[in-house]
């Protein structure tokens, strides 16, 4: 397979998986390539969208620049891609191994509703439950800015 038909291949994956609304053929986490590349997950996915996104994630300004890069730049980049994926993997594998499901979700934080303790936030300092913010008047943090916080 060169390495041209390779990303092809990743571009048919990431369209797979996106007309199908799950994470299950495509390597990287298409929800957060779709966060990072500010794609709308409800726009119809095409192919030509696809491999304009994974060609952004590859850090390349387009399809056509990645495609027409040189043999070496698509090996290294094939390579660093394969990598990337396996180490993904291999954290995943290490982190559902470390916590068992109870250790991995406190009474604080379920995956329906999410996190509902204390947090902290990173850019006026302010302590509050997430669900009340309570920033500085002159703060202007976002939701990124707020940090869960073990009160001791």
């Amino acid at each position: 397979m060169t390495n041209i038909d390779f990303f092809k291949k990743q571009a048919k994956l990431l369209l797979k998986d996106w007309q199908n609304r799950e994470q299950k053929h495509f390597g990287f986490n298409v929800k957060e390539l779709f966060r990072l590349y500010e794609v709308n997950a409800h726009e119809q996915p095409t192919l030509m969208k696809a491999q304009h996104l994974l060609a952004q994630a590859l850090g390349c300004k387009s399809w056509a620049e990645l495609i027409n890069d040189s043999d070496e730049s698509l090996e290294y980049t094939k390579n660093a891609f394969i990598e990337n994926i396996k180490e993904e993997k291999m954290l995943d594998a290490m982190w559902n191994e470390t916590f068992s499901e109870t250790e991995a979700h406190s009474d604080e934080f379920n995956e329906e509703d999410g996190y509902h303790g204390i947090v902290e936030c990173l850019h006026c300092g302010q302590r509050f439950p997430i669900d009340k913010p309570n920033h500085l008047p002159s703060c202007d943090g976002e939701d990124w800015d707020l940090v869960p916080i073990e009160e001791l």
